[in-house]
């Protein structure tokens, strides 16, 4: 067997071999970014649902049947504006997230009647800045939706 031949030729055999290589680190490379993109998004999804769960426990404990007597009387004219974090109390699901929230009453003036009326308040946050709040009227949910918070 004549090896100077071999000798000859070996880089030519490399260069391929160094390619295929080259080609294989570089799908490997892209297959690799795609999986961790997958569970970033995976993750994103999750916590969003985690976040929308949240909620529904809240709406469950506090809306699906409503204590009136727990809340507390405004010292407001009407409600007292949503930053007077001081008014607020943190609630708890069962995972151990947690939700600021103020659930307030006030009367209002008596009409020409004498006939006065009770006013409900509850609102929950993550952040102090957007709140989704119920209102009720003489026990009657009459609106519901986000408010933003502005200094």
């Amino acid at each position: 067997m004549d090896f100077s031949l071999l000798r000859s030729q070996r880089g030519w055999v490399s260069l391929p071999i160094i390619a295929l290589l080259l080609m294989v680190a570089t799908v490997s490379v892209h297959y690799q970014e795609r999986v961790q993109a997958s569970y970033q998004w995976r993750g994103q999804l999750n916590e969003v649902e985690v976040n929308q769960q949240i909620w529904k426990d809240f709406q469950q404990t506090w809306i699906v049947s409503p204590n009136f007597t727990s809340a507390k009387a405004s010292s407001c004219f009407g409600f007292c504006e949503l930053k007077n974090n001081s008014l607020e109390s943190t609630w708890y699901n069962k995972e151990g997230l947690s939700l600021g929230y103020r659930w307030e009453s006030y009367q209002s003036l008596p009409d020409e009647s004498d006939h006065s009326q009770v006013f409900h308040r509850l609102c929950a946050t993550q952040n102090q800045q957007r709140y989704r709040c119920w209102w009720w009227r003489e026990k009657r949910q009459v609106s519901s939706g986000w408010v933003s918070a502005s200094d």
